[in-house]
């Protein structure tokens, strides 16, 4: 729901539409056309070696359209599904009367483990117009979700100077119609099948509770065996899983990384086998001697066996691989995108060079992921490769933030003296490196920086006339680009990139608006359920080795990411899936705020607020009612009737108890930016409250000569909170602030992405607190849902988009801006101009939705829609118009508008 556009607002437009439904155009000739098509929150956008695959007995089908035609919807879908391998049956839904497009349950006969799909989708109009099918999709499944397969898990020798290669050749006398690859780890693994390395993900398997579940891969790697010898090989490191954990040290999971795989082929005369790790695979040292997430990669290519990865080596030194004792957890298919390189950027050689025989480049951006460099050095010469964020005053490398993290890469040169290399299993926050230990250092064109993280596509896109807040946009993209990484985390560079549960929960509107994070962080709440305790609360962090406290905020990830997710994308699933967990953190915190309904939990409090605090039993107590309300929503979408009303019941009541608490007399007992923020963003006043909250908010603010003092609980609310309260003016204000404390200073201080502190870097120029400083951290980006909503003028009147809110609200300076959203119906685009009081813009509605708009002006009159009087205009209804602006609803298609603003904007 639009923050400032309140339900009794959206009930009067949607009333009125019932009375006044949106004209459509002259059917035209033209079909709709399908596209978009997504399974479990995924589309298959990979390369050909990484399949789409799920182990999913009912999977959920979503799709978009297109029409030339304006207020066009669907009125029915026919869904076909057919095998293209491995067996199973084809499945046609037939003609189900539905405007549905988004969370569509499989109900079709069962599903074959290990074979695959295609699928296709064709829609009708409201016009009786039928599209074509669309181009298919397509998927397989999996092994199945398995506590045993048939393989044994194999490492290298015990105590062994380094880690581990192990492979497996294998002859082929017959053609090979289909190969796949499945395979995980305890650890990270890289394969190579005969020279080439298999897929392109990194890091794999990623992070999960390995003593609960581990996910496994699949590849496609039917091109690239041969007739005759293969070999199959496998790079082992420990990863997450026996490596170093934050600065918590290596081996919270485990001692040592250990591989399992089966290799399934399937020959042109219908036969098939299986090749599966076991004891007849062969081991060897290899030339990683060290590959620790935090600490970094140390590679000796003097110690790479000749031929390791291909048929035909004579290393006598290969012994038969160890085999272990199978763990007792869960094997389950990877369901978010893998780690990638999803970018490659140059770099450039700095002139200052403080540290004598080290070179430093610039990649020019904080970015996450490693250095590929071209060298040319003598046998046995060692080359180091040090990373940072920032530079000293003198020009060094500034390391100081990274507390134990060495960060800190490692190359021997073998016999060859030109070689391009990059670390496999390790990986840094960084827009700096220094290289030592070269005769001659490499040119700049001989160093890229691969930007590594959870490959997820774009889907919000805002540009506005100010340069210093299309900077700001782009520093929180790359704060969620170099933070989700296989899970959501903070500070990349140094010993931590743990996924905080309070950063989360106060960012993930935000992630779901800039890049398409269904999948990613449906998986990430997966590993939270895995975290619950038995009382029911959550810890600070998840996945966790080793037992983090939660808290307000932190905890409360539990109820909001869940919600998010389903105003972003629409689908029930999600709440499905976390329905139980969220209702057994519902009655343990209920049970903590007592009969008082005051809660007091954790300690983490308005988190790195500026000396602005705020009671901890006043956060909890807001959280308490809020997540009431946002369960009463959740519980009602899944037909839990008399929950909803239980969770009704329980929101009412904290509120109530929250006002006599903390609201008296216009004002909060604490006095905190962040207790008016709460207060008025969450709804947790009554209306005639709000407008003196607002202002003495707004006193608040000034007191501090127009800038914020809260901290990661109250910043998401500040904005919303002050164009709630009728100060639109003052919010725009401290959004465009570039003195100290503001998102400007940190973007006209150089900064490339978020700060963990206001205070990173201090308007002397010196260091913020070494023992907690990171210049990448997303938590303060949490801004940009408030500037999409506001600047931008999308979000969702409804989930998933389904209903759009279109209400842009100029302000500041600012005289132009334009937003685009591939929400789960299609694009979304809202465009608009300003010139003096005038306005004028263009939306662009998908197929299917309908659109409620809210501008700022004060008349009806003040309005026109594709040259027409408001009124008159084709395909617009439930025209009405209050203190707010004018409101309006009207469904697909292009629309322009111009307007007249009200003075105060």
């Amino acid at each position: 729901m639009h923050r400032w556009l309140t339900p009794a607002t959206l009930a009067a437009i949607a009333l009125a539409g019932c009375a006044a439904q949106p004209a459509t155009e002259v059917a035209s000739a033209t079909p709709p056309v399908v596209k978009g098509l997504r399974i479990d929150g995924r589309t298959a956008e990979g390369p050909p070696s990484e399949p789409l695959v799920i182990d999913d007995a009912t999977p959920r089908f979503g799709w978009w359209a297109e029409s030339k035609r304006r207020g066009a919807t669907q009125t029915a879908y026919e869904l076909m599904l057919e095998p293209t391998f491995g067996g199973g049956s084809a499945w046609r839904s037939g003609i189900v009367v539905s405007s549905q497009q988004v969370g569509i349950g499989y109900a079709g006969p069962a599903l074959v483990p290990q074979a695959g799909y295609r699928w296709q989708v064709r829609v009708r109009d409201d016009a009786g117009q039928w599209s074509a099918w669309s181009t298919p999709a397509a998927f397989e499944e999996g092994l199945g979700i398995s506590r045993a397969w048939q393989a044994a898990w194999i490492t290298g020798e015990a105590h062994a100077p380094s880690l581990p290669l192990l492979r497996k050749t294998f002859s082929l006398d017959k053609p090979v119609t289909r190969a796949r690859l499945y395979a995980t780890a305890r650890g990270a693994y890289a394969f190579h099948l005969n020279g080439q390395p298999v897929g392109e993900s990194r890091l794999a398997p990623g992070w999960t509770d390995y003593r609960k579940r581990i996910d496994y891969q699949v590849y496609d790697v039917t091109a690239q065996l041969r007739a005759g010898d293969n070999t199959l090989a496998a790079m082992l490191a420990p990863g997450w899983y026996a490596g170093s954990i934050a600065s918590f040290g290596p081996g919270k999971y485990g001692a040592e990384p250990s591989l399992i795989a089966r290799l399934r082929l399937d020959f042109a005369d219908g036969s098939s086998t299986w090749i599966a790790t076991d004891g007849t695979w062969q081991s060897h040292t290899g030339p990683l001697t060290a590959a620790d997430m935090i600490m970094g990669e140390d590679a000796d290519a003097r110690n790479i066996p000749w031929h390791w990865d291909t048929p035909g080596s004579s290393d006598t030194h290969w012994r038969a691989a160890r085999t272990l004792p199978a763990p007792d957890v869960s094997l389950a298919v990877q369901t978010d995108p893998p780690v990638r390189v999803t970018e490659q950027r140059t770099a450039k050689r700095l002139d200052r060079q403080p540290t004598r025989g080290a070179t430093l480049f610039d990649l020019g951006q904080n970015m996450v992921g490693v250095v590929r460099v071209h060298m040319h050095g003598r046998p046995s010469q060692r080359v180091t490769l040090r990373y940072g964020e920032m530079l000293n005053p003198d020009g060094s490398l500034y390391t100081a933030n990274l507390r134990s993290a060495k960060a800190t890469d490692h190359y021997v040169f073998g016999p060859d003296g030109n070689v391009t290399w990059a670390p496999t299993f390790t990986f840094h926050g960084f827009r700096y490196v220094e290289i030592s230990g070269l005769d001659e250092a490499p040119a700049a064109s001989d160093l890229k920086g691969e930007v590594w993280g959870s490959d997820l596509r774009v889907t919000g896109e805002l540009e506005t006339s100010s340069p210093m807040l299309n900077q700001l946009i782009s520093n929180i993209r790359w704060g969620q680009r170099g933070n989700f990484v296989s899970i959501p985390t903070d500070t990349p560079a140094r010993d931590e990139r743990l996924g905080w549960t309070g950063d989360i929960n106060v960012f993930s509107p935000t992630a779901s608006t800039l890049a398409d994070s269904d999948a990613f962080l449906a998986k990430w709440l997966r590993d939270l359920r895995d975290t619950q305790k038995p009382d029911g609360d959550f810890p600070g962090v998840a996945p966790d080795p080793i037992g983090i406290d939660g808290g307000t905020g932190w905890a409360d990830a539990s109820i909001t990411v869940p919600h998010a997710l389903w105003q972003a994308y629409g689908d029930t699933r999600v709440i499905e899936e976390n329905y139980a967990a969220m209702q057994r953190f519902m009655t343990r915190i209920e049970a903590i705020a007592g009969p008082t309904l005051s809660r007091t939990h954790g300690n983490y409090g308005d988190w790195l607020h500026l000396d602005d605090k705020t009671p901890l039993d006043l956060l909890g107590t807001a959280y308490l009612a809020y997540d009431a309300r946002l369960m009463a929503g959740m519980a009602r979408a899944i037909g839990r009737e008399d929950d909803a009303r239980e969770y009704d019941a329980l929101a009412s009541k904290t509120q109530a108890a929250f006002q006599q608490r903390y609201l008296h007399n216009g004002r909060t007992s604490s006095d905190s930016q962040t207790s008016y923020a709460m207060a008025i963003g969450m709804q947790l006043a009554n209306p005639n409250q709000t407008a003196a909250l607002a202002e003495r908010l707004a006193d608040r603010v000034h007191a501090r000569q127009d800038h914020l003092s809260t901290g990661f609980l109250g910043t998401p609310w500040l904005l919303d909170a002050l164009v709630r309260g009728g100060q639109p003016a003052l919010a725009y204000k401290l959004l465009m602030n570039t003195d100290y404390p503001s998102w400007g200073y940190e973007v006209t201080s150089g900064a490339t992405t978020m700060w963990e502190r206001w205070n990173s870097l201090k308007p002397d120029g010196s260091f913020g607190d070494v023992v907690m400083n990171s210049f990448n951290h997303y938590a303060y980006g949490a801004v940009g849902d408030w500037m999409f909503r506001t600047i931008g003028g999308i979000a969702p009147a409804a989930p998933g988009y389904r209903e759009i809110a279109l209400a842009p609200l100029p302000g500041g300076d600012l005289t132009h801006a334009r937003m685009r959203l591939a929400s789960p119906y299609g694009d979304i685009t809202s465009t608009w101009t300003r010139h003096d009081k005038h306005m004028e813009g263009r939306f662009d509605v998908p197929f299917n939705t309908t659109a409620v708009v809210t501008l700022p002006v004060a008349n009806v009159d003040d309005v026109r829609i594709n040259g027409k009087a408001l009124r008159e205009a084709p395909g617009v209804s439930a025209v009405s118009a209050d203190a707010s602006g004018v409101h309006f609803r009207m469904g697909s298609g292009e629309w322009q508008y111009v307007a007249n603003l009200r003075t105060e904007h």
